[in-house]
């Protein structure tokens, strides 16, 4: 016996030690209680206090605890609107304590305590005071307080939750309802009665972590004084606020945009387009492309292909077409005291490297420099003389837009729903232009037939899809804005954007002499592109020839119409005489040309030129990257709710 004692004695000392190091066993973090007491006042304004006893263990509560309460409920009629609130007091343990509040989406947040404050472990009590209004409803023959007493979104079980309810002097209730479990749920595991002048619930099982309780009082119709003429028009114009600053600014926007463009943003009157064989006043051909673009496209090198082309023309530089590169190689020939910026900046760089430019990927940075070059000296020489691209009253306008979009979001609390009729216009936008900006370019890209057939069928898919998303996203914005009674603010936003898009291309416009000028290039297009017998019939117009052909050549690469011009030069080359038909020009060294294929080769190889540039220019640099990348109820119903958490 003496052994089994001893025995016991060990054992006993053993487990002393052992729970000794073993330290106290944490318990969960959880809400012993929430209370809430709701004192309704004849004026219909609610004054809550919330009552919260947590366990504090340091783990997801560690400086205090927040709390989300909505700013925007869904009324009677089941549209949403906002509530007033205002926060009186915070407190933790019987003393007032330090609190911040922000901003959510559709509701404010408040937090507890102090970011360099830990709390120590143990229960603590939190203490909510704050005044509400507008969460009665009125019906034909009863009103009511339908409230989400603990909300639906906090992240800790709740021990239990009770809610005390102080109606105004003389009102009795005509009938209590309860509500538990998770957001929609209708489970009735509370119970509800009247003591004395007070109502009481209780919940009669554990809340868990998005679980609430939410109750509904039936009072007497006029128990609370309904809402007077001018409170109702203030709320009536806070809650649609966001549709009236979007229509205000869609309006103030489309006035500025029409007053601008009648100043500055209106075409001059076009002249008659004639058919004509020679550029207006013998511009350059990079100049034609320049004008006819109003500014550069694609960021310049198709007049930088013309230019070069031209130069070729002229004898000051030899074109050498390899398989992967291009050569520019200077001749003996002089530059005059005249001569075209664009080309003059040409032969800078060809000349700065050494008497020949080659285009490839391995001297992509001087073929940039090269473009640069180019542009920079065009720009400077032809700025604002033939179109003003009226820039500033464009950012004038989108500053306008961008203030009352910025407006929506400031004036007032809006919620997931509105921030997406809001946002989804303006992406869609950006999107859409983009889209339209890729097509447009890869159908300004030259290639063989297959690649060319290719990009359509590509671009078919593209448009396709592109499409078919918009149809889908503008759909469900629509039933979204009917759904959430936001047509006019989907209107205002829409119209927003839309009068920013459609201006953005408008506003620019010609200047007299670049109106008279495109009236002169709209012309050499219509002569590059008319039929062989239409061309014939013109009085004065020069014949084809191989000269005819080369002269016009670097304009109708300008023009983009080298392929009609291309193809009228072989059909004339097919019934030339032989010593014509054996041409092949001086300023061209590449493959030699199968018979009646002269014009077509080398009208592919100039389209192509623009493309041969691009694709030397070295790949943009790479962003660095990172491996750290009210027919029934239901719980969550009513005034009321939220959530929250611990900090």
């Amino acid at each position: 016996m003496k052994r089994v004692f001893a025995a016991l004695g060990w054992l006993s000392f053993f487990l002393t030690v052992l729970f000794a190091f073993a330290g106290p066993v944490r318990a969960d973090e959880v809400f012993t209680a929430y209370n809430s007491a709701i004192d309704v006042a004849r004026s219909g304004v609610l004054t809550v206090t919330e009552t919260i006893t947590a366990n504090v263990e340091g783990s997801r509560i560690k400086r205090g605890i927040y709390r989300d309460f909505p700013l925007m409920v869904t009324d009677a009629d089941g549209r949403a609107v906002k509530v007033d609130f205002k926060l009186i007091s915070v407190e933790r343990d019987g003393a007032t304590e330090p609190y911040r509040t922000e901003g959510i989406s559709g509701g404010i947040r408040i937090y507890t305590g102090d970011k360099d404050v830990f709390l120590p472990d143990g229960e603590h009590t939190f203490q909510f005071t704050y005044e509400t209004a507008r969460q009665i409803r009125y019906f034909p023959d009863h009103d009511e307080l339908y409230w989400n007493v603990t909300g639906n979104a906090w992240a800790f079980p709740i021990e239990e939750a009770s809610a005390t309810v102080a109606l105004p002097a003389g009102v009795k209730a005509e009938a209590l309802n309860i509500f538990t479990g998770r957001q929609g749920a209708t489970g009735k595991n509370a119970r509800a009665l009247e003591d004395g002048d007070r109502l009481v619930f209780t919940t009669t099982r554990r809340l868990e972590a998005n679980e609430g309780l939410t109750i509904a009082v039936k009072m007497p119709k006029g128990s609370i004084d309904p809402p007077s003429v001018s409170q109702e028009r203030a709320w009536w114009f806070y809650d649609h606020l966001p549709p009236i600053l979007a229509i205000t600014g869609f309006v103030i926007a489309a006035l500025y945009y029409s007053r601008m463009w009648l100043k500055v943003g209106r075409d001059p009157a076009r002249g008659v387009i004639v058919p004509r064989w020679d550029a207006p006043d013998d511009i350059s051909p990079a100049l034609v492309n320049y004008i006819d673009n109003k500014g550069f496209s694609g960021q310049g090198w198709t007049a930088l292909s013309a230019a070069a082309l031209n130069l070729a023309v002229d004898g000051y530089v030899v074109l050498k077409d390899f398989k992967n590169s291009l050569v520019i190689t200077r001749t003996d020939k002089a530059k005059p005291a005249s001569f075209p910026a664009g080309e003059a900046a040409i032969l800078s760089a060809v000349q700065r490297n050494g008497g020949e430019l080659t285009i490839d990927r391995d001297n992509g940075p001087a073929v940039q420099k090269a473009g640069a070059d180019f542009r920079n000296a065009m720009e400077k020489e032809h700025r604002n003389k033939y179109y003003h691209a009226n820039t500033v009253y464009v950012v004038g306008g989108i500053v306008v837009s961008a203030l009352f979009l910025l407006a929506i979001f400031i004036a007032g609390v809006l919620d997931g729903a509105t921030v997406v009729l809001v946002l989804v216009p303006v992406f869609a936008s950006v999107v859409i232009s983009l889209f339209a900006l890729a097509i447009g370019r890869l159908f300004t890209k030259r290639g063989s037939l297959f690649a060319r057939i290719g990009l359509l069928i590509a671009a078919a898919f593209l448009t396709f899809f592109v499409v078919a998303a918009a149809l889908s996203v503008l759909a469900v914005v629509i039933t979204m804005a009917v759904m959430e009674h936001q047509v006019p603010l989907l209107i205002g936003v829409g119209g927003l954007v839309l009068v920013n898009m459609l201006f953005f291309h408008l506003m620019g416009a010609p200047t007299p002499i670049g109106s008279k000028m495109m009236d002169g290039i709209d012309g050499l297009r219509q002569y590059l592109t008319l039929a062989e017998k239409e061309r014939m019939n013109m009085a004065g117009a020069p014949e084809m020839s191989p000269q005819h052909f080369e002269k016009l050549l670097p304009y109708a690469v300008a023009l983009g119409v080298e392929k009609p011009w291309s193809e009228t030069f072989d059909r004339w080359l097919a019934t030339a005489a032989a010593g014509a038909a054996a041409y092949q020009p001086a300023w061209y060294n590449g493959d030699s040309f199968a018979a009646g294929s002269f014009g077509d080769r080398m009208g592919g190889f100039a389209g192509s030129m623009a493309s041969t540039m691009t694709s030397s220019l070295p790949p943009p640099p790479s962003s660095s990257s990172s491996g750290f990348s009210t027919g029934g109820g239901f719980s969550g119903g009513g005034g009321g709710g939220g959530g929250g958490g611990g900090w």
